[in-house]
This record gives C-alpha cells, sequence and structure tokens, in this order.
C-alpha cells in the first residue's frame, strides 16, 4: 500500500468504496442557514434530603474550669422509613489563646446502645450505630478540662452522621471553654492583706494564673482568689507566711456577692439604744440613739453622761452596739 503510512487500516464508513490513495475525498455539502447540533446539557443531580436529625440535647457550648469534668449530649433521631445502620463521625480539635501551648483535653464518648464511655485515643473517630425510625438515640462526651488549661482555651467537637445510600449528611457542633474560678484561700485573722499582698506580687509574674483579688472586710480568714485552677493557685500559695492554703472545691459568684456589695453601716440601729462612740473627740464615751439617717449613713445620738443633752451627728461605723432600746429604727 502506497501513500501515508499513518493512514494504513483507515477505512470512511460511508457505506461507499473508500476513495484511493492521493484522490481528494469529496465533502459534504453545507446547507446555507443550518443550525449546529445543540450541545448536551447536563442533568442537574438531585440531591436526596436528609434522614436523619442531630441535635444537642442541651447546651451546644459550656465554659468548664480546669480539673473538671463536664458532658456533653446530643441525640440522633432516623427520618429513615425503614430501620438501619448509619455512619457517625467525631473530629475533635483544640483552639488556645496562647498558640502552640493549648492543652489536649481528654474525651470519651458514650454511643446510643452502649453502656459505659470509651476513650476517644485519635482526633477523628467513626463508629456505626443502629437506628430505629423516629426514636431518639442518645450520645455523650465526656470532656476533661487539663489542669494547665488557659483561660479561653476550647475543644470543639464537629460531628457527622449519614446513612450509606448518599443521602445529606447532618453535622453538629459542641464546645467545652475553659473559664476562671473563684477560690477561698484560708489564712490567719488579721492577716488578709499580707497574704493578698504577697500573691499580688506572684501574681504579677504570672499573669495567666492568678487574675484577681478580693480581701472582704466582713469576713476575717479569708481572701478570694480568681484563677484558672485549684493548683496554680494552691502552688503560688506555698512559702507564703500566714497562709493555711485553699479551701477545697470552687465558691461560686453567688456566694461571693454579698461580700462586693458594702452593707449599710447604719442596719440593726434603732432609735433609743444604748451605744458606745469608738471614733472621734467622744471616743468611749455611752450615748442614746435620737436619729437614723439611712440616706447618709449616720446616726444622731445625745452623750448619756452630758451635763447638757447635746445632740451629736456621726457615721454609722464610728458606734457600738451596747443595748437595743424599744424604739423604731430609722428610714
Amino acid at each position: 500500500m502506497h501513500g501515508n503510512p499513518n493512514d494504513e487500516g483507515i477505512g470512511l464508513l460511508t457505506g461507499e468504496e473508500a476513495a484511493a490513495p492521493g484522490k481528494a475525498v469529496p465533502k459534504a455539502p453545507v446547507v446555507a442557514g443550518s443550525a449546529p447540533a445543540p450541545a448536551p446539557v447536563p442533568v442537574a443531580r438531585v440531591e436526596a434530603p436528609g434522614l436523619i436529625d442531630l441535635k444537642a440535647a442541651d447546651e451546644a457550648e459550656r465554659a468548664v474550669t480546669a480539673g473538671n469534668v463536664t458532658t456533653l449530649s446530643a441525640v440522633i433521631t432516623s427520618r429513615h422509613p425503614d430501620p438501619g445502620t448509619a455512619q457517625l463521625s467525631a473530629e475533635i480539635s483544640y483552639a488556645s489563646t496562647y498558640p502552640g501551648e493549648g492543652a489536649e483535653w481528654p474525651i470519651s464518648w458514650l454511643l446510643p446502645g452502649k453502656k459505659s464511655f470509651a476513650e476517644l485515643v485519635s482526633r477523628k473517630v467513626k463508629a456505626s450505630i443502629s437506628l430505629t425510625p423516629n426514636t431518639p438515640a442518645p450520645l455523650a462526651f465526656q470532656i476533661t478540662a487539663p489542669v494547665g488549661v488557659r483561660y479561653g482555651d476550647r475543644v470543639e467537637i464537629h460531628l457527622t452522621a449519614q446513612w450509606d445510600d448518599g443521602s445529606r449528611p447532618t453535622k453538629l457542633g459542641m464546645a467545652c471553654i475553659a473559664r476562671q474560678a473563684v477560690l477561698a484561700i484560708k489564712t490567719s485573722r488579721y492577716y488578709e492583706r499580707e497574704v493578698a499582698d504577697t500573691l499580688l506580687t506572684r501574681a504579677e509574674e504570672k499573669r495567666d494564673v492568678l487574675f484577681a483579688l478580693l480581701v472582704p472586710a466582713a469576713l476575717r480568714g479569708y481572701v478570694f482568689a480568681e484563677g484558672m485552677s485549684f493548683e496554680g493557685v494552691h502552688e503560688m500559695l506555698k512559702g507564703i507566711r500566714k497562709a493555711r492554703g485553699l479551701v477545697a472545691g470552687e465558691t461560686t459568684l453567688k456566694e461571693v456577692e454579698p461580700l462586693l456589695v458594702p452593707k449599710i453601716t447604719v442596719e440593726g440601729f434603732v432609735e433609743g439604744a444604748i451605744v458606745e462612740l469608738i471614733a472621734g473627740p467622744f471616743k468611749g464615751e455611752k450615748a442614746r440613739v435620737r436619729k437614723i439617717d439611712q440616706a447618709k449613713e449616720e446616726i444622731t445620738v445625745e452623750l448619756i453622761e452630758a451635763v447638757v443633752p447635746i445632740p451629736v451627728t456621726i457615721r454609722g461605723d464610728h458606734v457600738r452596739m451596747l443595748e437595743k432600746g424599744g424604739g423604731k429604727s430609722g428610714g
């Protein structure tokens, strides 16, 4: 065969005899005004609706103090017409306000139908779960905030549930965030300020351990500290004179709140009561209460041993109650 060797074995599927080599092949006539053949229209893939509901049972995000354990719960409900098995995946991620220093939070999960928590040793795990139509199945995560956690550090749990038939997956995100704790420090009486001053000096060197101190005048023998962890504050207390240690457990803000509100100094006094003056020029004198001014926190008294009864107005914290009279309280 002669001609272009690349033409060897190639024939024209026209129903006619192939043209001899070297002869031009006649082209089909072009009809004027004819439109080109339309391009095929791609068929849009209709995504099947999700057949699993995945929701947080209570809070999807929770604050927790260092060293404590909390539980985040979710509920999985199947809307598939038949019972079956779905794939559940959990991906764990950590974030820290101090890049590169965030501690890992120990996490365990309790799958539907299981009786005990299983520790998650990797950041991404998968499991198969059996679901019954319209029957909620509980799912729980037990999370421990590490002792060395910093303020604002967080752990996030990203859940994905999907049937094997390719229906749209359902996703849910949950998280735990590290917060500060209010701790009670026991001290020797009348040494509260000394212990607090020493702690304050140490806190300036470790600003991520201790944030604030409260020395309530109405409560002797205690100092309250706002810090990240029991262990961190306990370590800072070592070697401080007159510091007697930490009270076990966390103190709530509700318990401390009354100490933050100044107590009215004239509270408890009544007209006709016998008091002793403990400050001012008449210190040590006894007097009888004649008038109480709650708004100004002042008490008007008359000195008992004075020859001429002269009313004297003094601050409420400059007198001490000796005997309550039968009069009325001031307004």
